[in-house]
C-alpha cells in the first residue's frame, strides 16, 4: 500500500492499523505491559498534539486566540454571535486529528508487536523491500519504457526523496545485523557464511538503489542529510565497540553534531534565513508560502488547512502552490511554538532510541536506525514537504516502533512491572 499511495492506499492502511491495534489488545498481557512500561515516557507527546488540534477545532470565546478570518466573516455577514476558531477550516483539521490517531495507533501496535526479536527483524526486512521498491519505482520511471509508471508531482510533494532516505538508513541497519549476527558466532573467523555476505550484499545494494534514486531526483542536500544518517549508525557501533556507555556517548555526539551543524548551515542557507533557507525552490515559488508564513496566527491556521489558506495567496488563475517543506508547512498550520515543541519531542525520541542502540547488545541496529531515522526525517522537514504525506508518515512510525521497541530487552519492562507487584 506504501508504494501504492493515494488516497485508497491510505484508507486501507488505517484498516489495517485498526486490525493490529485489535489483535494487539488480545496479545501476551507480559508483552503488553512491557510495551506500556516503555511507552509512558511519551505520554505527553502523544496527548499534546490531540489537545492542540481539539483546541483549534472547536469553537473559543477569547478573540485573541481565535484566527482573525471568523471576526472578519461575522462582521461580513453581520452576524456577532458567530463563534471563532483557531482553524479556517475545522472539516480539514479533524481529518488530521483522525489521520493523527492512526499514526500513533501504528506506531504503538508496532512497538507491542516488535517486542519479539523474530517479529522486529522481519518488520525491518519489510521496511527495507519497501523503501527499496519505490526508489526501484522511481528509478523505472525516469527510462522511455516505463514512463507515466508514477504519477507527475512536483518536488516539494513527492514521496520519493524521504523513501530514498529512509531505504538507506533501514538497509544500513540490514548490513548491521548481519554484522552483528556474525560477530556474535562461535568462529567469527569463518568470512565464508553465506548468511554474513547475504546480508551484507542485499544490504549494499539497496543502499546503492536508493542513493541512486536520491542523485535522479537532485537531492544533493537530502544525500548529505542522509549521509549523516548513515554516520549515525557509524558511531553508536563505534561507541559500542569500544565500551562507552550512554552520556559520554550522548555528550560526544552532541559535540559532533554542533561541529557539523555550524559547518554545513553556511552552505545549507541558499535562501536566507528561517525556515524558507533551507529549501532549494525558486523564489516565485516560495513566494506565496513566503507571505502565507509571516501572515500566520502565533497559534496558526489549523491543520490540514494549507490547501484553502494560500488560495488567497495565488495571483488569479495561478495554480495552487505547494507548501516548500514540512517545517513550514507546520509552522502556518500548527503555529511557530507548537513546531518548536515537536521538535523538542522529536529530540526525546532520538535520546531513547539512542540509549537504547548503546546499551543494547546484539539487537542494537534496530534501535540505531531508528535514531538514524530520527535525526534524516528531523533534517528533511527543513528541505522539501515529502513528510507530510501520510504514506511516510506511516513508514517513520513503523520504524520509530521497532527502534522503541528493541531500545530495551523484553524482561526488562516485565520485570520491573512484576517488581511493583511484588509485597
Amino acid at each position: 500500500m506504501a508504494i501504492t499511495s493515494g488516497s485508497f492506499a491510505q484508507h486501507v492502511i488505517s484498516l489495517a492499523t485498526a486490525l493490529m491495534m485489535t489483535m494487539v489488545i488480545r496479545g501476551p498481557e507480559a508483552q503488553i505491559a512491557s510495551a506500556a512500561q516503555l511507552l509512558k515516557q511519551f505520554i505527553l507527546i502523544f496527548l499534546l498534539p490531540i489537545v492542540w488540534m481539539t483546541l483549534q477545532i472547536f469553537p473559543i470565546s477569547t478573540s485573541s486566540l481565535a484566527n482573525p478570518i471568523w471576526s472578519a466573516t461575522s462582521i461580513a455577514l453581520n452576524q456577532p454571535s458567530l463563534p471563532g476558531r483557531i482553524s479556517v477550516d475545522p472539516g480539514a483539521t479533524l481529518q488530521s486529528l483522525f489521520q493523527y490517531l492512526v499514526d500513533v495507533s501504528l506506531l504503538v501496535s508496532t512497538v507491542i508487536i516488535a517486542r519479539d526479536r523474530r517479529t522486529a527483524e522481519t518488520i525491518l526486512f519489510v521496511l527495507c523491500a519497501v523503501t527499496t521498491l519505490m526508489s526501484v519505482e522511481f528509478l523505472l520511471s525516469r527510462l522511455d519504457s516505463f514512463a507515466g509508471i508514477i504519477p507527475q508531482t512536483g518536488a516539494a510533494t513527492s514521496l520519493f526523496p524521504a523513501a530514498a532516505a529512509l531505504a538507506i538508513l533501514a538497509n544500513g541497519a540490514l548490513v548491521a545485523r548481519a554484522l552483528e549476527r556474525h560477530l556474535h558466532q562461535q568462529n567469527i573467523h569463518n568470512l565464508a557464511s553465506p548468511q554474513l555476505w547475504v546480508g551484507v550484499f542485499s544490504g549494499l545494494l539497496g543502499i546503492a538503489v536508493a542513493f541512486a534514486a536520491l542523485a535522479a531526483l537532485g537531492q544533493h542536500k537530502l544525500v548529505a542529510v542522509t549521509g549523516c544518517g548513515l554516520m549515525v549508525l557509524v558511531f553508536i557501533a563505534t561507541v559500542r565497540r569500544l565500551g562507552f556507555r550512554f552520556w559520554p556517548s550522548a555528550l560526544l555526539f552532541l559535540v559532533l553534531a554542533a561541529i557539523a551543524s555550524a559547518m554545513a548551515l553556511p552552505h545549507s542557507l541558499s535562501g536566507g534565513l528561517g525556515l524558507l533557507g533551507f529549501v532549494s525552490l525558486r523564489p516565485e515559488v516560495v513566494a506565496p508560502a513566503k507571505h502565507l508564513l509571516s501572515d500566520a496566527p502565533t497559534w496558526g491556521n489549523g491543520l490540514g488547512t494549507f490547501e484553502l489558506t494560500s488560495i488567497a495567496y495565488q495571483e488569479f488563475g495561478g495554480a495552487l502552490a505547494d507548501p516548500p517543506s514540512t517545517a513550514v508547512l507546520m509552522a502556518i498550520e500548527a503555529g511557530r511554538l507548537a513546531s518548536a515543541i515537536l521538535a523538542a519531542f522529536a529530540g526525546q525520541f532520538f535520546l531513547v532510541s539512542f540509549r537504547g542502540a548503546v546499551q543494547r547488545g546484539r539487537d542494537s541496529f534496530f534501535a540505531a536506525a531508528a535514531a538514524a531515522g530520527v535525526v534524516v526525517v528531523l533534517c528533511e522537514s527543513l528541505l522539501d514537504s515529502s513528510l507530510s504525506n501520510p504514506t511516510l508518515q506511516a513508514i517513520v512510525a513503523v520504524m520509530v516502533g521497532v527502534g522503541l521497541a528493541q531500545s530495551a530487552g523484553r524482561t526488562s519492562g516485565t520485570s520491573r512491572s512484576a517488581a511493583y507487584r511484588a509485597p
